[in-house]
């Protein structure tokens, strides 16, 4: 255990040493700015990810599968997409992509390896930072080791336009630490009572963690139009009406037998059968999300994400 945290402490020293070495001005550069004082040079914008987490109140919902094939419609749109499977139970969204990663999130916990080791390069050019399934909770995690994965995560920022994260289904801990710990959370349904209902708690809760949260929904699985319509409706009054906020509803995928398929063939739908309904429909969810996108002044990164990471485990745990 000791080593391993020695290990994750020196691999979170190193990226801190390597950021700071990339930033530094040369004796030449200094140099130059000797005999050029007169030149004043804005600084420059920080860019900072968009982080997105998606999630659903119950397992079975499709959430997974919508996540994979959402990140390759927000690449086709020119998005620099990294990919991480936060699903610390039950980790399979390379099994839907068709890769194979020979890293994961547990050899970075384990301090065997940096996040950018781990990030495996995946269709349409998104990257993928692969789950471990039986992986402890964040919570369970020693400070230490929890610390230096949460920092680790810091890199992505430089990394990519958006940084989507699939969590977990429901409320447990390390589901709820991404999500109230997001800009933005994008809750996955069905049109069934039950699954609305747990869409709805999920809602409730973040909004009561992060109120400055973007809540969104996609019903998944739809029979027709006006069933998820009527879905849509449902979450989104409720949630007007009995938290005061606003649920952005991004539309809805319909139910297609191509999905099944796809996952059987191991290959995303929206690549091996890109002109079917499903396939549109996220097409239409990601033009969605990078059309309404926020400004880049209320982008707050994921650095933002980490903080209020922190601050939720030092909330909810005491520092432990």
């Amino acid at each position: 255990m000791l080593d391993q945290a020695h290990g994750l402490r020196a691999l979170a020293s190193q990226n801190r040493d390597e950021r700071k070495a990339a930033t530094s001005p040369s004796l030449t550069e200094k140099s130059s700015e000797t005999f050029a004082q007169a030149v004043v040079t804005p600084p420059a914008q920080v860019r900072r990810a968009r982080v997105i987490a998606v999630t659903s109140g119950k397992g079975g919902v499709g959430k997974t599968n919508f996540s994979s094939n959402l990140s390759l419609a927000l690449a086709e749109t020119g998005n620099r997409v990294i990919v991480v499977d936060a699903d610390l139970g039950l980790a399979n969204l390379h099994v839907v992509l068709g890769i194979y990663p020979q890293y994961n999130l547990e050899h970075v916990t384990h301090g065997d390896r940096s996040l950018r080791e781990v990030l495996c390069p995946g269709p349409n050019g998104i990257r993928i930072v692969a789950g471990a399934s039986g992986l402890a909770e964040l919570a369970d995690l020693d400070a230490i080791r929890r610390e230096a994965l949460i920092e680790s995560l810091g890199e992505l920022d430089a990394l990519a336009d958006v940084v989507l994260i699939d969590t977990g289904a429901g409320l447990a801990r390390n589901v709820l630490a991404f999500l109230c710990a997001a800009g933005e959370v994008l809750v996955v349904t069905t049109p069934e009572p039950t699954a609305l209902t747990d869409a709805y708690a999920i809602i409730k809760t973040v909004y009561h963690e992060n109120p400055q949260s973007r809540l969104m929904l996609a019903v998944n699985m739809a029979q027709n139009e006006a069933e998820a319509r009527s879905a849509q409706e449902r979450v989104v009054s409720i949630a007007r009406r009995f938290l005061g906020t606003e649920v952005v509803s991004l539309g809805s995928i319909p139910h297609d037998p191509v999905v099944g398929q796809a996952v059987r063939n191991g290959k995303p739908f929206l690549l091996s059968y890109p002109s079917s309904p499903a396939a549109r429909a996220v097409r239409k969810i990601a033009h969605q999300l990078t059309y309404s996108a926020p400004a880049p002044a209320e982008v707050e990164g994921v650095g933002g994400l980490l903080n209020r990471m922190q601050r939720f485990f030092n909330r909810h745990l005491g520092g432990r």
